[in-house]
């Protein structure tokens, strides 16, 4: 547990920024980037996360991806919203922050597979801390994209 500590607690930063050194501020929080423990500490961090909210949670590393669904897009876009704010509230407490300009979401559905229709109405709007997240109808986790269709064809045409 002493290896713990001291790897942890009493730890300093500073900035530098061309010739400029700012002061040595302490860190109370997070866990020493770069180091051969990082991940494991992380992963034992951020663990908990799954548990504060309905969401389907999968975690790699610092990559998190948040499902839910419902047959009905209204009550889909109140449980999304409503869902995010749980998650909020334990990224508050528990001092790890979400970066809004990477979190977007995407919607897919079955009926319009394989089709080029749009999915969502313009109504449909999720939002964290008052900020309207960008819907996708692509995204890319962990390496692989994928469209609103559950199409591979994007990644494939990458590699």
């Amino acid at each position: 547990m002493q290896l713990f500590s001291n790897y942890i607690l009493n730890r300093k930063q500073h900035v530098v920024n061309r010739n400029t050194k700012c002061s040595l501020k302490n860190i109370s929080c997070g866990v020493p980037q770069g180091s051969v423990l990082e991940p494991l500490l992380f992963i034992m961090y951020i663990n908990d996360l799954p548990n504060c909210s309905t969401f389907t949670t999968v975690l790699y590393a610092d990559d998190t991806y948040l499902c839910l669904s419902d047959k009905n897009l209204n009550d889909l876009q109140l449980a999304v919203n409503s869902e995010l704010l749980k998650v909020d509230r334990w990224m508050g407490l528990n001092k790890p922050s979400m970066n809004n300009s990477k979190t977007s979401y995407m919607l897919t559905s079955k009926s319009l597979r394989n089709t080029d229709k749009e999915i969502v109405p313009l109504s449909f709007q999720i939002c964290l801390n008052h900020v309207l997240l960008s819907q996708k109808t692509c995204v890319k986790y962990l390496g692989v994209l994928t469209d609103n269709n559950l199409n591979w064809s994007s990644h494939v045409q990458l590699v």
